[in-house]
């Protein structure tokens, strides 16, 4: 379906975008062609056409579709000019009630048409009928979703007290089905994915510099290539992967769980049976013994020095213009922190050519004199401008601004009094300095 043919932006006021969605996709399934066809049946009905396909395959109707990746950009106005939407049903558009509505307010506010192949013609929602006939569809789609969620806990309360896996499997392990799609029958190492966090755990507990860590490993894995949790749960579906990095959190979440003793999982904690022992569902990748070395290996090692949670102003908030990364906080000791793009570091593939602005180094910002020419400019910038940096001064402290520009005020900077007193010197009422003098030079 990724081939249908879709027509120009030509401002008719039926210019739609056609909405798919599938919580579930396989190769059996007819949903999305029979979608397809109803939305088209459904823009010709009022004379429109199709100028692009939001599809999202694999997506919950729980999801808010402003955050959904095929129609999520439509909604926040990034994918250009459209005049409405059509879906085959309103429970493709979303399933939860209060997401619906907020989608149906969005674009009426924007001036755009919703049309869904079961209702005839353009929703009007200035006519009260039609708005109580959207929002009765709405909550029935929400009633069907609070009834599938219902179902799935009770199918994993009942797989859980037989001793069944359920959820997806924890990395290294891999789910056998006699079939593509037919149920689990045991769960079994995953060759590729054993030997890889097994390595991660040897080189980790082997090292007594202390330089290898759970987020030098994570970069090392980045920059092999080797495909992430993610990844390579795609692989194993025969999906296709998204190239996600490693990140030391999901590492230290792997090393640190118990599901690699083989164990059977609900809520971060082993399942117990009926005799009280763990429930044990394929061979371990360790043993207890390795299990608690990592925990204590991977453990954090405070020394007082970091700065505690929520100093850093714009930790998320600021991106770096040449590659988009998130820009962290850098410095050690007594050097200056400031935000630097460190993501060619963390083996990201798509800032490996990142190069960020070029800048005076540390050493000479905060130990190389200054000497300001007569004019009072800067000799950075010249006459008339400024130059200045924002930094942090150092762990649990305030951001501080400091300037280049020579102070105003008379000092050893400047050698020169300053305004007022210039003005008391001439008018002889400038006071006597000459005992402070003294007892500076004492």
């Amino acid at each position: 379906m990724d081939d249908m043919l879709t027509t120009d932006y030509d401002g008719c006021g039926r210019c739609l975008v056609g909405v798919r969605r599938l919580s579930r996709k396989t190769d059996k399934t007819s949903s999305p062609a029979r979608q397809a066809d109803q939305i088209l049946q459904a823009t010709a009905d009022i004379d429109g056409h199709i100028v692009a396909w939001a599809d999202d395959w694999e997506v919950s109707g729980a999801t808010d579709p402003l955050t959904r990746r095929g129609f999520g950009p439509w909604l926040r106005g990034e994918m250009g000019p459209y005049d409405g939407v059509v879906a085959a049903s309103v429970d493709r558009v979303g399933r939860n009630l209060r997401d619906t509505l907020n989608t149906q307010t969005l674009l009426t506010g924007q001036g755009r048409v919703v049309v869904t192949a079961d209702h005839v013609g353009v929703w009007d929602f200035s006519d009260p009928n039609q708005e109580n006939e959207w929002l009765a569809k709405a909550w029935g789609s929400q009633m069907e979703l609070r009834a599938i969620q219902k179902r799935n806990r009770d199918e994993a309360i009942r797989a859980r007290k037989a001793g069944e896996p359920k959820q997806r499997p924890s990395y290294g392990y891999m789910y056998v089905r006699p079939a593509p799609m037919a149920k689990v029958d045991h769960v079994a190492l995953d060759p590729v994915g054993a030997e890889i966090i097994r390595e991660v755990a040897r080189r980790i507990l082997a090292d007594e510099t202390g330089k290898i860590t759970i987020g030098t490993e994570a970069v090392r894995l980045t920059r092999e290539g080797i495909p992430s949790p993610g990844d390579r749960r795609a692989q194993l579906y025969g999906r296709p992967v998204k190239g996600g990095p490693w990140t030391g959190h999901t590492l230290k979440h792997i090393l640190c769980s118990e599901a690699a003793l083989g164990y059977l999982m609900h809520g971060g904690r082993p399942v117990l049976g009926a005799d009280g022992r763990p429930v044990r569902l394929a061979e371990p990748l360790w043993d207890r013994a390795t299990h608690d070395a990592l925990v204590t290996a991977t453990a954090p090692k405070r020394d007082g020095t970091r700065a505690p949670k929520g100093m850093r102003l714009l930790t998320g908030a600021a991106f770096c213009g040449n590659c988009g990364a998130r820009l962290h906080v850098t410095g050690r000791g007594n050097s200056r922190y400031a935000y630097e793009c460190t993501a060619r570091i963390r083996g990201i593939r798509a800032s490996a050519q990142c190069r960020p602005a070029p800048g005076p180094p540390r050493p000479w910002r905060s130990r190389q004199p200054m000497r300001w020419p007569a004019n009072g400019s800067s000799p950075a910038t010249g006459p008339g401008r400024s130059c200045g940096r924002s930094t942090i001064r150092g762990p649990g402290t305030r951001p501080r601004s400091r300037s280049l520009r020579p102070r105003a005020r008379g000092c050893a900077r400047t050698a020169r009094p300053d305004c007022m007193t210039r003005r008391r010197m001439r008018n002889g009422t400038a006071p006597n300095t000459a005992g402070s003098e003294k007892k500076s030079r004492r």
